[in-house]
This record gives C-alpha cells, sequence and structure tokens, in this order.
C-alpha cells in the first residue's frame, strides 16, 4: 500500500510540473525552464511544510509562469510559501506579506498593499532611469564599424540530437538596423539558436552559417567572430568557475575569455572599470566572482558583453536574477541601444513584461516549425 502511495504521489508531482513529456529525456538536455519545473518537482515529493522557492519562474515561459502561479495558490492551502523574487508580477495571490532585504539584512516587513504603494520604488525607477542613460552614453563613445549585409544568415538550419530534431528547415538573416526577439516554449532551441550565432555550439560547423561576413567552418579563426558579438545567456555565466575578480570578469570581454590569460593595458583597465561603475559596482572590483550574488553575477556578465561594444549583441534571459533596480536599468538601456541603433540585438525572454518596444522582428518556434516576422 505504502508502495501504490508513493507511485501516486508521483504521478501527482508529475502532472503538477508538467514532467510527462521529459521523463525519458537525459537531465543535460533539458533547458533552464524544464530544468526548474524539475528542481520544483523533486522539492514537492518532499511534502514539505514550508516551501522555500528562489526566483522559481526563472526560464519558464509564459503558459508555465502562469501554471506555477496557480499551482503556488493551491499550494499554500497545505504549507507555508516563502518565496524570494525581484518581480511583483510574480507574486500568488496568496502572498499577504513582504520582507525587503538591503545589504546589511531585512530592514522591512511590510503587508502586500504597503509594499506596492512603496515610495522606494519610484526612486528606484528614477536611479535606474539615470543609470541607463550613463550606460548609453558611454557606448556612444565607440565609433561603429561597417557591417556586412546580412550580420547573420543561416540556410535550411537544423539541429538534432540522438536523432530527435529539435528544429529544421531555418532560414533566416539579420539586416543591418534590425533587431529580433526569439520566442518560444521552454525547450524549443531558443538557446540553441543564440549558441550557433555565436558558435558555441558544434553544429554550428554542421549547418550553412554566415555570422559578420564569416562563412562557419571556412578557416575563419572563432575570435574573428566572437570580437565584435556579446553574449549573456545562463550557460556562459555558468561558465565561469575559473577564480577570478569582478574586475577581471568584465575584462575578459574585452579578449572573449573565460578569465583573464594575458596582462591588461592600462586603456583596458579604465574601460573595465568605467563599466564596473556604470553599473554602481566598482566598489566589488577585487572581490571574487564566485562569492557573489547570482543577480551581482549576472551584472557583471552583462557588463562583459558591453564592455567591448559589440556589434551584435546576444541575450538570452539577461535580466534573469537581477534585483528590481538592475534590471530596470538594464530593460531602459537596452531599449535605448536598439532605438538609436547602438548594436543589432538578438533577444529571448519569457517575460512579457520585459519586451522591447523597438523589436519589431520575431523569431517563433511553434509546434515544430519556425516562423519569420
Amino acid at each position: 500500500a505504502k508502495a501504490s502511495t508513493q507511485v501516486e504521489q508521483i504521478e501527482r508531482v508529475v502532472q503538477q510540473c508538467d514532467l510527462s513529456a521529459l521523463l525519458q529525456r537525459g537531465f543535460r538536455l533539458l533547458s533552464t525552464g524544464e530544468t526548474r519545473r524539475l528542481m520544483l518537482a523533486l522539492a514537492l515529493l518532499k511534502q514539505p511544510q514550508l516551501l522555500i522557492l528562489d526566483e522559481p519562474f526563472a526560464g519558464l515561459d509564459f503558459a508555465h509562469q502562469q501554471q506555477l502561479l496557480k499551482l503556488l495558490d493551491d499550494l499554500a492551502k497545505q504549507c507555508q510559501l516563502l518565496l524570494i523574487t525581484s518581480r511583483d508580477e510574480e507574486l500568488p495571490k496568496v502572498i499577504t506579506h513582504v520582507a525587503v532585504l538591503d545589504e546589511q539584512g531585512i530592514n522591512q516587513q511590510l503587508s502586500i498593499e504597503q509594499w506596492r504603494q512603496h515610495p522606494e520604488r519610484q526612486l528606484l525607477q528614477q536611479q535606474a532611469e539615470q543609470q541607463s542613460q550613463a550606460i548609453v552614453a558611454a557606448l556612444r563613445q565607440f565609433q561603429a564599424p561597417e557591417l556586412p549585409d546580412p550580420l547573420f544568415a543561416i540556410h535550411d538550419g537544423q539541429v538534432s540530437y540522438a536523432g530527435e530534431v529539435l528544429f529544421s528547415g531555418l532560414n533566416w538573416q539579420i539586416h543591418p538596423g534590425q533587431h529580433w526577439q526569439v520566442r518560444g516554449p521552454n525547450g524549443c532551441g531558443k538557446s540553441t539558436l543564440l549558441n550557433l550565432i555565436f558558435g558555441d555550439h558544434p553544429q554550428c560547423y554542421s549547418n550553412h552559417i554566415e555570422v559578420l561576413g564569416y562563412r562557419r567552418g571556412s578557416g575563419e579563426s572563432i575570435w574573428q567572430v566572437k570580437q565584435r558579438i556579446g553574449m549573456v545567456s545562463a550557460s556562459l555565466h555558468l561558465q565561469y568557475r575559473v577564480n577570478c575578480s569582478a574586475l577581471e570578469v568584465v575584462l575578459s570581454g574585452l579578449y572573449d575569455s573565460i578569465g583573464i590569460y594575458q596582462q591588461p593595458s592600462e586603456l583596458d583597465l579604465q574601460q573595465a572599470r568605467l563599466w564596473l561603475s556604470l553599473f554602481a559596482m566598482q566598489d566589488l572590483e577585487k572581490r571574487d566572482f564566485k562569492s557573489l550574488s547570482y543577480g551581482q553575477q549576472r551584472v557583471l556578465i552583462i557588463a562583459r558583453a558591453l564592455v567591448k561594444a559589440p556589434s551584435l549583441l546576444l541575450l538570452d534571459e539577461p535580466c534573469q536574477g537581477l534585483d528590481f533596480l538592475a534590471r530596470s536599468t538594464v530593460l531602459k538601456a537596452l531599449e535605448q541601444v536598439a532605438k538609436h541603433q547602438l548594436s543589432h540585438l538578438v533577444y529571448v525572454t519569457h517575460h512579457q513584461e520585459d519586451s522591447l518596444p523597438s523589436i519589431s522582428h520575431f523569431v517563433d518556434f511553434e509546434a515544430g516549425k519556425v516562423c519569420i516576422s
């Protein structure tokens, strides 16, 4: 009877977290959102009295965000919830109180109504506006290079894993002046597509791909391409397991490396320090990257992408893990970058509120097909 009960419990949790279609898939083949759902399922199998969720919506597509909101409302009837998030729209209806943290710890305990009317939120928006303007001003100092047309092209593109086709028949070009958002559910191939552009996916050489005037596999140096591309992604973030300081992370963007393996020039040091200050992180210059919070690390990865004023900026959920101020700053800066053609954006986000008005071109993964609009 106990075994039967356990099986029923597993089946219920699998359904709650929408894992049925993933049960036979290898863990390393799961997307960020799919991994999140799996981790939630493991927590629910313990039948907790207190469920602590640290940014549980990160990486989830819109449909699974809505599903999780409903699930949390239901779970609140069985256990107590403690939710860590920087997004108001991720608060389930059952949340009644908010604890506001600063560097010293919890400094305020408010009702949900008090939090939504808090004057500090407006002050943070004003601070974000000032920081984003400074970031855009720094990018304007760089002289835009002459660009090929198209910046990127893939002809009849296909990616498959273990005989399973992720997508096929993709014909897509990015022309100067265009900004693109890539949309679709978890696991459809959005991150894979950005890695094909960047050259960090092995199947980029089995596809007909052109990037910034170079044909992949034609003898080009990968560094010739990467020096004009900025990248922000969860996979790049995870690669920073080497010992390096906050300053060295930003510096590494100038050399397209993970860590620093050469003596930086004084000019490069000045440039990296400028970008630390633009994100108000100059006091963390000597701090070890691994000792920082996930949000602080993500800000450094963004600064690393921007430090060389790239012609092509690949952004895979760039706001993941950012607090209210950092997210507002990044979104305002990205909108101005796109609006004033300071770089060309290829942008992935599952959060509708993070959409950028200046992006008007879309790659949509729908039911195994790729639609370009």
